[in-house]
């Protein structure tokens, strides 16, 4: 049984191709560059997300996608990586298919974004153990309103209110080699959609979209409406670390992360 193995292979992928247009409030911060360069403490954020996978005790192996080694980043540990596959459904494929057909070996495949410079190790472990207790195909992390504000209380994300409360999406999702992608264009479109929550079960269907409208909505039956439209088995996780949804999207999100992990930096310094 899954819940009994405590030796999983995990292979990371992260996206990291998202380069901000001239009106986005990151704009100025990247400077034409990917959002994964952008600086935190003297070094790029990609590198903080890189670095708490490694000192994961199940991810064996990290595939960076759309990130052009010219960045000449300087990671803690080798990594691999995939050209720029067009959008971010093609590239979160892209990096599915290339750790299947190299590391087949895999339990299953963590696919993260590279604007979570706040997770560790301990954490992604939590989120493998957590997802790994149970076989489904795809698992998405959600983090209650109170652990969000609690953990960081000016971060104003955005929540979807369910029957059991308020959550917030977490930017790392753990997905089996059973994972089968039909319908790349709803797909695509719920990927565009991943900031609301309203736009994604409007796509899903109008009877998920007035429950969730007049907060009826519970876990399981997005959970089963979900499964149904995408044809696979999906499990939502409410997750105890608001690490996982502390993503930068804004300039004082960005300030936040920054002045906790320059903070570190500098507790580090001898």
């Amino acid at each position: 049984m899954d819940q009994e193995k405590r030796d999983w292979t995990v292979v990371a992928v992260v996206s990291a191709g998202w380069n901000p247009s001239s009106d986005d409030p990151l704009a100025e911060y990247t400077r034409g560059q990917a959002k994964a360069l952008i600086p935190i403490a003297g070094r790029p954020m990609i590198a903080y997300v890189v670095e708490a996978l490694s000192q994961s005790r199940y991810v064996k192996h990290i595939l960076i996608v759309a990130l052009d080694p010219a960045a000449d980043v300087t990671f803690s540990v080798p990594v691999e990586y995939l050209p720029d596959a067009g959008d971010i459904l093609s590239n979160a494929e892209s990096g599915f298919d290339y750790a299947l057909a190299h590391y087949p070996e895999a339990d299953a495949i963590l696919l993260s974004t590279s604007d979570v410079p706040m997770i560790t190790g301990p954490i992604v472990d939590a989120l493998v153990e957590e997802c790994l207790r149970t076989n489904h195909d795809l698992y998405y992390s959600i983090i209650e309103r109170t652990t969000m504000e609690g953990r960081f209380p000016e971060s104003r994300r955005s929540y979807i209110h369910l029957r059991e409360g308020d959550f917030a999406g977490g930017d790392l999702l753990l997905a089996r080699p059973s994972l089968a992608v039909e319908n790349h264009d709803l797909w695509l479109r719920l990927a565009e959609a991943r900031k609301s929550a309203l736009r994604q079960a409007r796509l899903i269907g109008l009877g998920l979209f007035f429950k969730l409208l007049i907060r009826r909505l519970s876990i399981a039956d997005a959970e089963q409406r979900i499964g149904r439209v995408l044809n696979l088995r999906g499990r939502a996780i409410p997750f105890p670390y608001a690490e996982l949804g502390m993503d930068v999207d804004k300039p004082f999100q960005l300030e936040i992360v920054r002045a906790e992990l320059e903070g570190h930096a500098h507790a580090s310094q001898p």
